[in-house]
C-alpha cells in the first residue's frame, strides 16, 4: 500500500493512503505496482451501494476539466478521471467511483472497513479536508 507522510498531522496512522491508482491508469508512475485487472469483479455486491456513495461524497481535492478512456473498454470516455478526490485519510482519482461502479473493482479491506464503519458517510467536510491538505502541501518543499 502506497501512502504520503503526513506526521505533522494528528492522524491516527500519520498516513494518507492512495487507492484506485491502478498502473494502467498512471503509466509514467513505476512505483505504482497493481493492476486493475488484479481487482476487477472483486468487491462484495453487498457493500457496493455504500461504498458507491462513500466516494460519491468525498472531498475534490484537484478539479479540472478533462475526459480520459476507460483502461478496461476504450470505446469509453470518463469526465474528469484523473482529478483527486479525498477524505482526509484516504486519496483516490475520480474515475474510481466509476470503476467501482461498472467494474465491481476490489478496494483494500482497510479503506473497505472504515467505509462500513462510517455507513457510507465520509467523516470530514470538504472544509476539513481541504484545510489539512493546504497544511499538507504548505510542507512540501
Amino acid at each position: 500500500m502506497e501512502y504520503i507522510d503526513i506526521s505533522h498531522q494528528k492522524n491516527k496512522d500519520n498516513k494518507m493512503y492512495l487507492v484506485g491508482f491502478f498502473k494502467e491508469l498512471e503509466p509514467r508512475l513505476s512505483d505504482v505496482p497493481n493492476s486493475i485487472y488484479d481487482f476487477k469483479n472483486k468487491l462484495d455486491p453487498e457493500i457496493k451501494p455504500i461504498v458507491l456513495n462513500y466516494l460519491e461524497h468525498s472531498t475534490g481535492i484537484f478539479d479540472w476539466l478533462e475526459t480520459v478512456r476507460d483502461c478496461l473498454n476504450r470505446k469509453k470516455t470518463i469526465i474528469g478521471g484523473s482529478c483527486v478526490w479525498s477524505d482526509g485519510e484516504w486519496i483516490w482519482r475520480e474515475d474510481l467511483e466509476y470503476y467501482v461502479r461498472e467494474y465491481d473493482v476490489g478496494l483494500p479491506s482497510k479503506f473497505i472497513e472504515k467505509i462500513i464503519n462510517n455507513n457510507g458517510i465520509p467523516p470530514l467536510s470538504d472544509e476539513k479536508v481541504r484545510m489539512d491538505l493546504d497544511k499538507i502541501m504548505g510542507t512540501i518543499k
